[in-house]
């Protein structure tokens, strides 16, 4: 039996090719065809699987600890199985903690006794029980941990599916992107770790999937508000500095799915919309229709509020500490003058440069209770504001920081697999790659954000897309913002203090920018060709005419 080729098309292609790139192209942006159910929940899977074995196989990767895991993992009675010595245990990554009783001060933040609190503790309990299911002993494994993170993401990525918008082809292969920049090493190395950035990295991932369903599903505002809330809680009580969160989610809770601006004639024409549909749009919105949104923004404040007070006091004095003698007075041309603004004793300028682990530390300054009483956050934001002209610099440090986001001191590997110390794992990089590219230029970074800025405000705006495609820019809109409070909470606080892992949630708040900035571009071409008169599908029916809404 001879095999006869497939049919071409006039220009030569075959057509099952054709068929393969129609499938992955997002279609007509105007309109949003039905998902099939098991399709999200299969490649939520198969995200899931990819992480897992980038994590695992064929020997596990992390993140190396340098003493922050303790406070997090304490309270679960269990201890590290690794060398007592800083410059041996940063070398390598140990996963295993094994049950310990810890008493008074050795066990919270820094050796206070205070506790530590983070969301991540909701992953870390089931991954200790996990633990024990697998065989990997009592106490806790952070391979584990590395699971829970993964099927995490792996039921937001099948979530993601069903909000974005364009053909199920064209969704997959954005949540293949969103799955690719989360798998980089600089980022998924924390999953198997004692650290708290999962759960801020999931939490931005998560805040990210439900302001889409929030202003893409305007019949279900309340369900929306509720899952814009419990991913924004989650989000912010990752750590202490995703508190910055708060103004864009008022934002994103002000900014009503009904607040589109009304349809033109010509607009209903364009989407194959009857143009009674706008006299139905009511033209300015009733404070009723606020209430839920003000609630649910009273709620996450007070929360936020609770939460940053039940925080370690520790913390806040090392945030003080690290603002003015790591990052304010070693980068002062005129460090004394800023010492007498601030009403502190000359002589705190011999600590210029220290933590509170340096032997001429602050700490240790009979004048240092004077720096406890006259030092604040605020009046630190206030010193900022009376000296624009320190900002500049502040900004470039923190943008050069942002293009070296690989933490080189700790190591990604186990001890005894044959990896050199503080080695790197790379096999996963595209971000890296990227952001390494910018290293010269710093700047680019911003224009990516811009980019990703303006292309979101063209989306959000455009009569041309269909609500899903809109849904996507005003989340452009949102992320962008939040990248640059989180980006000075970090500036303002600790500063050159670890600076290259405190700004690692903005890096992956810009790393989001790389597959939405994709969405973006492909809904404004799209947006420029006038819709056609909607296809039939595979059996022949021709769909509805407005279908704004994913049938999963």
């Amino acid at each position: 039996m001879s095999l006869t080729p497939p049919p071409l098309n006039r220009r030569g292609t075959p057509s099952v090719f054709r068929r393969a790139l129609t499938r992955l192209s997002p279609g007509n942006v105007t309109h949003d065809g039905a998902v099939r159910s098991w399709i999200p929940w299969l490649a939520g899977c198969v995200s899931t699987a990819f992480l897992l074995f980038r994590l695992l196989v064929p020997t596990t990767v992390g993140m190396g600890d340098q003493g922050d895991g303790r406070r997090l993992l304490c309270p679960l009675g269990v201890a590290n199985v690794r060398p007592w010595a800083y410059s041996d245990f940063t070398k390598y990554i140990y996963p295993r903690w094994e049950p310990h009783q810890w008493f008074g001060e050795a066990c919270g933040a820094d050796g206070s006794g205070e506790p530590y609190y983070s969301s991540q503790t909701l992953l870390l309990w089931p991954a200790k029980a996990l633990s024990a299911l697998l065989g990997w002993g009592p106490g806790l494994d952070t391979r584990a941990v590395a699971i829970m993170c993964c099927i995490v993401f792996g039921v937001l990525t099948a979530f993601l599916i069903t909000q974005l918008p364009g053909r199920v082809g064209f969704r997959l292969l954005a949540a293949a992107l969103f799955t690719l920049v989360s798998a980089d090493g600089i980022f998924a190395d924390f999953f198997v770790s004692g650290y708290s950035e999962p759960a801020a990295f999931l939490g931005v991932y998560a805040t990210v999937i439900a302001l889409l369903y929030w202003w893409r599903h305007p019949r279900h505002r309340l369900i929306g508000l509720l899952l814009v809330l419990a991913a924004a809680a989650f989000m912010i009580a990752a750590k202490t500095q995703t508190a910055s969160f708060i103004p864009v989610i008022v934002l994103a809770l002000c900014w009503q799915p009904e607040s589109d601006r009304p349809l033109k004639f010509r607009d209903s024409k364009v989407l194959g919309i009857d143009a009674r549909v706008r006299r139905r749009r009511p033209g300015r919105a009733k404070i009723g229709r606020y209430a839920p949104a003000l609630a649910g923004l009273l709620l996450l404040g007070t929360f936020t509020a609770a939460f940053s007070n039940a925080q370690p006091q520790r913390f806040t004095e090392l945030n003080l500490y690290n603002a003015v003698f790591t990052e304010m007075l070693p980068h002062s041309p005129a460090p004394d003058a800023d010492l007498r603004w601030l009403g502190l004793d000359p002589s705190f300028i011999d600590s210029s440069g220290t933590t509170v682990a340096s032997s001429n530390a602050a700490v240790y300054n009979p004048h240092y209770e004077q720096f406890l009483q006259k030092v604040s956050l605020p009046k630190i934001g206030l010193f900022y504001i009376s000296h624009p002209d320190r900002l500049a610099s502040m900004a470039s440090r923190g943008l050069d920081a942002m293009t070296q986001p690989e933490l080189g001191y700790l190591g990604s590997y186990e001890e005894g697999t044959g990896h050199a110390p503080h080695e790197k794992e790379r096999r996963v990089a595209p971000v890296l790659l990227i952001f390494t590219a910018f290293r010269d230029a710093p700047g680019l970074l911003v224009g990516l954000q811009l980019t990703t800025l303006f292309l979101g405000l063209g989306a959000a705006f455009s009569a041309r897309s269909s609500r899903a495609g809109r849904a996507v820019g005003k989340t452009a809109v949102v992320l962008v913002p939040a990248i640059w409070l989180q980006f000075w909470a970090v500036m303002m606080t600790e500063g050159q203090s670890e600076i290259y892992k405190h700004l690692i949630i903005a890096d992956y708040m810009t790393a989001l920018c790389l597959p939405l900035l994709l969405i973006l571009i492909v809904i404004q071409l799209r947006s420029q060709i006038p819709a056609p008169a909607l296809e039939p599908d595979s059996r022949g029916e021709s769909p509805p005419q407005v279908s704004d809404d994913v049938k999963v």
